[in-house]
């Protein structure tokens, strides 16, 4: 039986370097590069889903984050995030107020329209870490494009007055 992976899953290397932890003395083994051909679009993709790659994908790719061996993970996704959008619209068309149903024998129970938005939320969470996508693997990341502010500078070359 093979063993289980245990413990904090792996960061992949570009993204330790873009949040400044990169230590190259602390790497298992090296990495083969990141960039390759960029990925394609899946056919099968709803159009949600389809609108959420095309958003995206490609910032992703420009960051390291998504390859050619990464498109089922990031399609799957994409279409959890699609479904979940597309939920949220019926369920906001319908109101809070016919959520719920009451059954012959007096219980009231959800439609199965929240489960199913539920669901998808819980797949966004679970697969968002892999490339970066919620705010605490996102947390730290380093932008090349804005610079640095310099505090001292501001302090002595651009003084306020005083009231």
């Amino acid at each position: 039986m093979p063993a289980t992976k245990q413990g904090r899953p792996r960061k992949p290397k570009v993204l330790k370097e873009l949040q400044g932890t990169y230590r190259p003395g602390r790497e298992v083994q090296k990495e083969k590069p990141t960039k390759g051909p960029k990925p394609r679009k899946p056919k099968g993709l709803s159009r949600q889903a389809s609108s959420v790659w095309d958003q995206l994908c490609p910032k992703l790719y420009e960051l390291g984050l998504v390859t050619e061996v990464d498109v089922l993970t990031f399609a799957s996704y994409c279409q959890a995030a699609g479904d979940y959008l597309q939920t949220t619209r019926t369920l906001n068309k319908l109101g809070c107020d016919n959520w719920y149903f009451e059954t012959a024998t007096g219980y009231r129970q959800q439609i199965p329209e929240l489960s199913v938005r539920d669901k998808a939320f819980q797949q966004m969470i679970k697969l968002a870490p892999r490339f970066g996508l919620d705010p605490v693997s996102r947390e730290g990341l380093i932008s090349t494009d804005a610079p640095t502010p310099d505090f001292v500078e501001e302090f002595l070359f651009k003084p306020r007055v005083i009231a």
